[in-house]
């Protein structure tokens, strides 16, 4: 997969991205950026990790679902929110609900893992398991919003979100002016396509590679046919990465056709051994998705061209604790 010469016409600018990183001040914070010494020694360059784990819910979420709360009307806003989510989403979702007081409900599907939900409840907010997948939880969200007067607030495909998760790009190329190639994880692609139009917009040169699993990975199926295609969901390590993308997508399929340079897969075997090796090496706890931009750079793969300075993404740490104790020690004994 290789991104389009020709750039996109966005809905979404930079001036929209550092609006959004002033507005969300209060809700998100400014998260560090770390040097990775095993990494780097391991590589042979200087890799920098974005600590995304320190937001108050433990994910990159928070930025994009505070600016699109917080660009809602008032009146609007405090009628109450709603969404589908695998599950940083809803933590995020909920977590700005109830520090502005308004209602929340999050669908979620039979897949998303309990120590989510449960984090998800925690917050205040109303959870409906909804379904087999994601497809499932998205129309019973839908359905409700029309029910109940709620406003839909996309996981990845609104440009206030998008706008929200660009922040990083901002906080990377502010915190570590030499960075040339950025690793992101991929799953709708508000993430990667944020980060992309910030990060290109400040330095065109700059490199920018997604990583998803290989287990229905929708980016990566749909920018290969060059047009939004179905996946089947799968039970994956990386759970903050499944999911579908639907038919009526509207900005991130274009802003990581044009802007995302490749996109690289992981099997599960090589993101269980990402997630030991942020533990072990780094000193850090990361959930499948939160731990596959290391997995990319422990692969290297020769799509991944790096230049002379990385950083990395590490989007959550949403892991039952016990599970990756586990797995750890599954994984050194084997």
């Amino acid at each position: 997969m290789q991104r389009s010469p020709k750039p996109s016409k966005s809905a979404i600018t930079l001036e929209d991205i550092r609006a959004a990183h002033e507005r969300i001040r209060g809700l998100a914070i400014e998260t560090p950026l770390k040097p990775a010494y095993s990494l780097s020694q391991r590589l042979g360059l200087p890799v920098h990790l974005k600590l995304e784990t320190t937001q108050p819910t433990g994910a990159f979420k928070i930025r994009g679902a505070a600016n699109a709360v917080l660009c809602l009307p008032r009146e609007v806003r405090q009628r109450g929110v709603i969404t589908m989510s695998s599950g940083n989403h809803g933590q995020a979702l909920a977590y700005v609900a109830a520090s502005l007081g308004i209602p929340c409900v999050i669908c979620v599907s039979e897949q998303v893992p309990e120590t989510k939900i449960e984090g998800i409840r925690r917050r205040g907010a109303e959870v409906l398991v909804s379904g087999p997948d994601q497809n499932s939880a998205t129309r019973r969200a839908h359905q409700l919003a029309a029910q109940r007067g709620l406003t839909y607030i996309s996981p990845f495909d609104d440009p206030r979100v998008i706008a929200g998760q660009g922040t990083i790009a901002l906080e990377v190329l502010q915190q570590a002016p030499q960075v040339d190639t950025l690793v992101v994880p991929v799953s709708g692609g508000g993430l990667i396509g944020g980060i992309a139009l910030a990060a290109r917009a400040l330095r065109p040169e700059i490199r920018i590679y997604g990583v998803s699993q290989d287990l229905g990975p929708a980016m990566y199926e749909s920018l290969r046919a060059g047009k939004i295609v179905e996946v089947h969901e799968e039970p994956s390590w990386a759970d903050a990465l499944q999911g579908g993308i639907p038919a009526d997508n509207r900005y991130t399929f274009d802003l990581c056709r044009h802007h995302v340079d490749e996109i690289t897969l992981l099997t599960e075997t090589q993101i269980a051994e990402a997630m030991v090796y942020a533990l072990v090496h780094e000193r850090l706890v990361l959930e499948g998705g939160g731990a596959s931009a290391i997995g990319a750079l422990l692969k290297q793969t020769p799509a991944l061209q790096l230049g002379e300075e990385v950083a990395i993404v590490l989007t959550g740490d949403n892991v039952d604790p016990r599970r990756l104790v586990k797995l750890t020690q599954d994984l050194e004994e084997g």
